[in-house]
């Protein structure tokens, strides 16, 4: 159930990061290398906590949060393509 909501944290993260970026007067591409930048940060030291407190095996949790930092960054693309079509 942990995957899921850090999944959920990076889209929320991504909206508003977005949606303050444009307000603040970022271009959203700007606003989409930084929160890959962000994103990756946060999905490393996740993955060192599962490593160093939880037990988990390096492996796995290289697996897991490869999900956990793919699926955010492609929505941001997806976001990014959609954007420059319109």
């Amino acid at each position: 159930m942990h995957t899921p909501i850090i999944i959920f944290f990076g889209l929320v993260l991504l909206a508003l990061m977005l949606y303050i970026g444009e307000h603040i007067g970022f271009s959203r591409q700007t606003m989409a290398y930084n929160f890959a930048a962000l994103w990756l940060a946060l999905t490393v030291i996740n993955g060192a906590v599962g490593v160093v407190h939880a037990g988990h095996s390096v492996g796995s949790e290289i697996a897991i949060g490869s999900a956990v930092f793919v699926v955010p960054v492609a929505t941001t693309v997806l976001s990014m393509v959609l954007s420059a079509e319109a």
